[in-house]
């Protein structure tokens, strides 16, 4: 600074901004110390997080494509299940003429009886989950009057089960009048369904949901299926007459019918489940008044035509469950399929 006071002022300048420039140029290269480092540990990080990605991309389409595998193996393996079930039923109905249920077997060999027992068998290494009830059961309501088999004789004075009954009506008849708290087509192109009622039977028993507060009445099982309601035979099979069979009706259908207090019900519960975890005979758990309303109302006797659940998956194995009805006519050993799906 001594030596720019002794300079002219322009030189002073000069040399000042000459010097700014330098001190500038210092602490540049100062500040750039380790940039390297930083873009290197940046680039790093970044091909880091696209390996991972890669390699849980990898994973997640690995871990798919197993699953896919497994239910289309378990698929696969559910029809030959069904096959088998199928046969053993036959050689089951060969054996033993009287099909009557409810009777603990004399014997120690494993029966196949329309009661809902569980059955384990292995089809390659999966073990199996079958379960075989009878077709007919729950209530019936193919027909123009379905709402005679819905009507619950404990509820008469329930306002919502007689507009839901109502309702049920209207969807079938076939005239355009509208019932008190039916509904047709006004009431339904007001709620904004365009394609309702049928007015006429019922098509399939999965239309009864369809209905408003269909659902707080016959709600579907945990399996998704309305098992409350009889399957509806497609066209040009037999239909699926008769009483419902005692076996293979929800427990909340018999008490229905039956006019059960909520106490009993609790007991035919407990005596179901003792009956196909133990096998004693319901008689032994029950009053005789609740044993002679079931008499009554129910079927104790197979139909021949048996609704057989196929369930192929466990805790480890995913795995597919096939459900179907079919009629089985052992003179000539055919076989007539009313209902086959996958869920």
């Amino acid at each position: 600074y001594v030596f720019c006071d002794a300079l002219p002022a322009t030189q002073q300048c000069q040399v000042t901004a000459s010097f700014v420039r330098q001190a500038m140029k210092n602490c540049k290269k100062v500040n750039e110390h380790g940039i390297a480092l930083i873009t290197v540990l940046a680039l790093l990080s970044t091909v880091s997080i696209l390996v991972a990605s890669a390699i849980a991309v990898s994973q997640y389409s690995a871990a798919e494509t197993d699953t896919f595998s497994s239910l289309q193996r378990s698929a696969l393996e559910a029809e030959s299940a069904m096959n088998r079930v199928i046969c053993l039923l036959l050689a089951d109905r060969s054996r033993n003429a009287d099909r009557k249920l409810g009777n603990a077997s004399a014997t120690s060999e494993e029966r196949f009886l329309a009661d809902g027992t569980i059955h384990h068998i292995m089809v390659g290494e999966r073990s199996v989950t079958i379960q075989i009830f009878d077709a007919i059961a729950g209530l019936d309501i193919s027909g123009r009057n379905p709402s005679r088999q819905l009507r619950d004789k404990r509820l008469e004075k329930d306002n919502l089960r007689e507009q839901f009954l109502a309702q049920l009506a209207d969807y079938v008849d076939a005239d355009d009048l509208t019932s008190p708290g039916g509904m047709e087509v006004p009431q339904y192109r007001a709620a904004g369904i365009p394609v309702l009622p049928r007015n006429r039977p019922l098509q399939f028993r999965e239309e009864l949901l369809w209905l408003p507060a269909a659902e707080k009445f016959y709600p579907p099982a945990e399996n998704g299926i309305l098992e409350a309601v009889r399957l509806i035979p497609p066209e040009k099979l037999r239909p699926l007459s008769g009483r419902p069979n005692l076996y293979s009706t929800p427990v909340a259908v018999i008490a229905e019918k039956c006019i059960l207090t909520p106490e009993e019900e609790d007991m035919l519960r407990k005596a179901f489940l003792l009956w196909r975890t133990k096998k004693q005979p319901l008689q032994e758990n029950l009053p005789a008044s609740v044993s002679s309303k079931l008499e009554v109302n129910f079927s104790s006797r197979e139909s021949g035509v048996y609704s057989i659940s196929i369930d192929t998956s466990s805790e480890e194995t995913p795995g597919v469950c096939l459900r179907a009805a079919i009629r089985l006519t052992v003179g000539d050993i055919y076989l007539e399929y009313y209902d086959f799906f996958y869920f």
